[in-house]
């Protein structure tokens, strides 16, 4: 039996190859080096080195996951179109708004604004199931939907305006000398990798112990202030393509049986 949501799971695959690579590329390890040289007999001096040219790489790879995520909830609706005899047309796919709650204390609390986009797919002539099936996923994942909207931007962005560009950031460096129960921190200038690729941290003794650290990646979309753990908000976008995905297989089996 051929799959009606075989494109829509072809896209939710193919989202989740590029989420691997963009996670394999924008881990620490790939972003940041830990430089040690000896600059003079018994001295020695260490730097945390940023790879700036790898943000650029991530940019289109996060791009072509956000899209593909996209991509399948759009498929989602097209089956749904298609089964119901609905025309094609720009107004038929996956509603996507939310906006805040004014009433709510939780800081960052949205809900879904769709209820003019539902309205139109009503008009267009799909069927109220379907329309709930749209509800019920959003209802879903509510404290989700704000890195959800920044993937969907990244989406629109990379496709309508420019590519949303991951932004990374080292907050300090720490590590524990042999020996010592007392870990040495130190601090990294708010932003001062923005404008500079190397930061002297440690200028002495050689350090003969694991050096960490402490590093912030976020998705900057131009849209909002909120700037989400990438690899986060793609797996809960994922979480709702699934979450659709899954919904729709069971409407659709219950129908044609």
């Amino acid at each position: 039996m051929v799959d009606p949501f075989a494109d829509a799971q072809a896209w939710y695959d193919r989202a989740q190859k590029h989420i691997a690579e963009y996670r394999q590329l924008a881990n620490a390890q790939q972003i940041w080096t830990i430089h040690r040289s000896q600059p003079s007999e018994g001295v020695f001096e260490y730097s945390l080195r940023f790879n700036r040219n790898l943000l650029v790489e991530l940019k289109p790879i996060a791009g072509e996951a956000a899209n593909a995520l996209f991509q399948a909830l759009d498929n989602i609706i097209g089956v749904a179109a298609r089964q119901t005899s609905v025309k094609r047309g720009t107004q038929i796919g996956w509603p996507w708004a939310i906006e805040p709650i004014p009433d709510s204390k939780l800081p960052g609390a949205v809900r879904p604004a769709i209820t003019s986009k539902l309205k139109t797919l009503d008009k267009a002539g799909l069927p109220q199931a379907w329309l709930t099936l749209i509800e019920e996923t959003f209802a879903a994942p509510a404290v989700s939907l704000p890195h959800i909207d920044v993937v969907k931007e990244v989406s629109l962005s990379g496709k309508h305006w420019e590519l949303v560009p991951t932004k990374a950031n080292a907050l300090a460096i720490a590590w524990t000398p042999q020996g010592s129960t007392q870990q040495v921190v130190v601090n990294i200038p708010e932003d001062y990798f923005e404008v500079n690729d190397e930061f002297i941290f440690h200028k002495g003794d050689s350090i003969d112990v694991y050096i960490q650290a402490i590093v912030k990646v976020t998705l900057a979309v131009s849209k909002t202030d909120f700037q989400p753990e990438p690899v986060f908000a793609f797996e809960a976008t994922s979480r709702f393509v699934m979450t659709a995905l899954q919904k729709a297989r069971r409407l659709w089996e219950a129908a044609v049986h």
